[in-house]
């Protein structure tokens, strides 16, 4: 019997996240970050095919696909907001387009890179340590704070030591130094407006980097993954 989808309130917004089965790690090369990037913004919308299908046909077969499949508000599950991919785990600020729209996604985005995963590994089982987990975020404010803790994930983790250069999250969308080729640039747009444009926000995450380090120099875990 299939199970129903949750149901999220599509006012709100949503802080998704999850890990690699005993912390494995979930992403171990460049290929694997982008072909996770790319799966998100394939499912954000209602499909016919997989995206591994999807992947395998020409150039002009895939737009043929699109153009009998198109990506409009008809299809669309979910908007993307910020994210941020680690080696083991990921993080996504989310708002459903309808309110099956968030658990379809990230159904789909996660038994997607588990089969990827799982071929090229040639393992089975699976890849994540169960179910997604997700927060609701109940004000703007909250919001902000979120989203900074988002961008702000590779620093404790020693990956990079400004956010701006690690690749594989939305904070330079954010502060405007790429554009919103994933996420949905109306809310992220109106919320900077409303605190200030995009170099106070730069200031806002950056004046937390040094707290981040010390927090992560005392042994306390960056992850909020029960």
């Amino acid at each position: 019997m299939v199970s129903r989808p949750r149901e999220f309130d599509t006012n709100l917004y949503y802080h998704a996240y999850n890990r690699g089965v005993e912390k494995r790690a979930i992403f171990e090369t460049e290929k694997d970050y982008q072909r996770f990037l790319d799966t998100l913004g394939y499912y954000l919308y209602d499909q016919k095919s997989s995206f591994a299908f999807f992947q395998r046909l020409t150039k002009e077969k895939k737009k043929a696909y699109f153009e009998a499949n198109p990506r409009d508000l008809n299809t669309q599950r979910a908007h993307l907001i910020a994210y941020c991919l680690m080696p083991n785990h990921f993080h996504l600020l989310l708002k459903g387009a309808r309110y099956d729209g968030i658990t379809l996604f990230l159904a789909d985005i996660s038994n997607s890179h588990t089969r990827y995963f799982n071929i090229k590994h040639e393992r089975v089982g699976r890849l994540f340590q169960g179910p997604f987990k997700s927060k609701e975020i109940s004000n703007e404010g909250s919001l902000l704070q979120v989203s900074r803790y988002i961008h702000l994930n590779p620093i404790p983790a020693g990956l990079v030591e400004k956010p701006e250069d690690y690749p594989y999250s939305s904070y330079k969308t954010w502060i405007g130094q790429e554009k919103a080729f994933l996420l949905s640039p109306g809310p992220i747009s109106g919320w900077l407006k409303n605190f200030g444009g995009l170099k106070k926000y730069k200031k806002f995450v950056e004046a937390k980097i040094g707290e981040t380090v010390k927090d992560s120099k005392r042994g306390i875990e960056n992850l909020v993954l029960e």
